[in-house]
């Protein structure tokens, strides 16, 4: 049953979000032919002020989540319906405060503009539409945490998902009409709080005896927020800190090329992390009950990881310039280095989702604060001293290295210690031969590839999908042939014992 369910979470997780991702690369196109390359960065830049405005939350929805694992694995619904409801009175007070801060912060933002072609009070107004947008989840996190620990987020996925492609279509529609700026940026408020006013009234009705207005309130959830904000911050640095960074010291244009990748690389991050988002609260419940399989789930699970990001990081690091310039028609300027570091983002991401997922799992918040300390401290570091010789690259290659040391090296010994208690050294030796693949995969890869001329996307395409079907069959024999597949006979083992459950449940019927 379990397994049923992480497999359609993750469906229902997955096929909207890809639905939203290519309809996000052609609204991309439309927001850079038609409203300009400025507005593309004043938009991208916009998004980054705000998600560090959104610091004040301090990383809540994650321990909100990780306490309710325990009452709701016990059957304690009192205790269950007190921490909602703590969390609902903290979340709507955290939706006012964001807003309030935003306010403060629209006056600043002019001023991390370098050349600016807007008006002042242009920006401050625009930047204030765009928050708005975002206070609105706030007031609904409570409903969001209800039906992931209950193991029914494939309900939130396909309310807000689907919520989220309405938008996407409309946005399109906008900008094919002219539509200014700030008008779209009105139409994400509206299309956004029907969505999550839908998800409401669902959970209501699915869970009619929670009361989140209720005066009997538990805010325990509050005791992990001291290491949670640590995480909070390095997550902020390490994915948000570039835009701004990029946006004072080198302008909005370069801004749009940043995140022209960005977007690429963060449709790929975002499809791979529902991977491991899909499972967590199914391993949060189960490590409650045991912790006799963990491991061997981990190392399958990493084995997987490192086949997939072998797999579509060579394609990726090999495509990303081709598509870009056949795509946009050439008004983004691509950059091998940037295609390079940015992969390099990628590959880093996707090999560390098994840490990631154990960590949120086992709630290891303040054993891995120095994790993100340290995180922090180098991204900061490189970022600005590195953006000054290769530019773009060079915060990316900062990102990128901070990431490694803090996220796969440091967490890995973490989850080592406390979860497996286990030496890590014999994981990492294991996982050396890994990047002596993907390092002669690519080199391999980019002499192949170089063989043909790609001038349009049809023959990109077909190119490209030749080359990682095959690709992915002779990674899969090399993996088979050192014993590193035992992560498919898992999958095997549980779509069997699915099936043997569900014939067991109708013969009982």
């Amino acid at each position: 049953m379990k397994t049923k369910k992480t497999i359609l979470i993750f469906i229902t997780d997955i096929i909207p979000l890809l639905v939203v991702s290519f309809l996000g690369i052609f609204k991309f196109k439309l927001f850079l032919q038609i409203l300009g390359s400025e507005t593309l960065g004043l938009y991208q830049l916009f998004t980054q002020i705000m998600i560090y405005v959104a610091l004040v939350d301090g990383g809540l929805s994650s321990a909100v989540l990780y306490s309710l694992y325990k009452p709701n694995t016990e059957g304690d619904k009192k205790k269950f319906n007190a921490l909602l409801a703590g969390a609902y009175k903290r979340f709507s007070q955290i939706g006012i405060a964001v807003f309030g801060i935003a306010f403060i912060v629209s006056f600043f933002v002019p001023f991390l503009i370098k050349d600016t072609p807007f008006d002042y009070w242009y920006i401050i107004i625009t930047f204030l539409l765009f928050s708005i947008s975002n206070v609105i989840g706030y007031f609904f996190v409570p409903y969001n945490c209800l039906l992931e620990v209950k193991e029914k987020k494939h309900i939130y996925n396909i309310i807000i998902q689907g919520g989220q492609i309405v938008l996407s279509i409309t946005e399109i529609i906008m900008l094919l009409n002219n539509v200014k700026f700030e008008v779209i940026l009105i139409m994400h408020s509206v299309v956004k709080l029907l969505a999550y006013l839908v998800e409401m009234y669902v959970c209501k009705k699915e869970y009619p005896d929670i009361k989140l207005t209720q005066k009997e309130k538990d805010f325990e959830f509050k005791k992990h927020i001291g290491s949670l904000i640590f995480h909070k911050i390095n997550g902020l640095v390490g994915s948000n800190i570039d835009s701004i960074i990029i946006s004072s010291m080198l302008g909005l244009e370069f801004v749009a090329i940043y995140s022209t990748y960005n977007y690429i690389i963060n449709m790929m991050k975002n499809i791979l992390g529902k991977l491991s988002t899909s499972m967590t609260a199914i391993i949060g419940n189960y490590m409650v009950k045991s912790k006799e399989t963990v491991y061997v789930i981990y190392q399958e699970f990493n084995s997987m990881l490192f086949y997939i990001a072998i797999v579509i990081c060579t394609s990726l690091t090999l495509a990303i310039d081709g598509f870009i310039e056949i795509f946009y028609e050439g008004e983004i300027r691509t950059d091998f280095l940037i295609a390079v570091s940015f992969v390099a983002i990628l590959f880093t991401f996707i090999i560390k989702m098994s840490t990631t997922l154990f960590v949120s799992a086992g709630g290891l918040y303040k054993e891995t604060r120095h994790c993100a300390i340290t995180d922090t401290i180098i991204n900061l570091i490189l970022s600005l001293t590195l953006v000054n010789y290769i530019g773009i690259s060079g915060v990316l290659v900062a990102t990128a290295v901070a990431v490694f040391i803090a996220e796969y090296i440091l967490k890995t010994r973490v989850v080592h210690k406390y979860i497996f208690e286990k030496n890590p050294k014999k994981h990492f030796i294991n996982n050396t031969k890994f990047f002596i693949i993907y390092i002669a995969d690519l080199i391999i890869g980019y002499h192949i590839i170089n063989l043909f001329t790609i001038n349009n996307i049809f023959i990109w395409f077909i190119i490209f999908t030749i080359f990682t079907i095959i690709n992915a069959l002779i990674i899969l024999l090399i993996f088979h042939l050192l014993k590193e597949t035992t992560f498919i006979n898992r999958f095997k083992y549980l779509l069997k014992r699915n099936d043997k459950n569900e014939k067991s449940t109708n013969t009982t019927k």
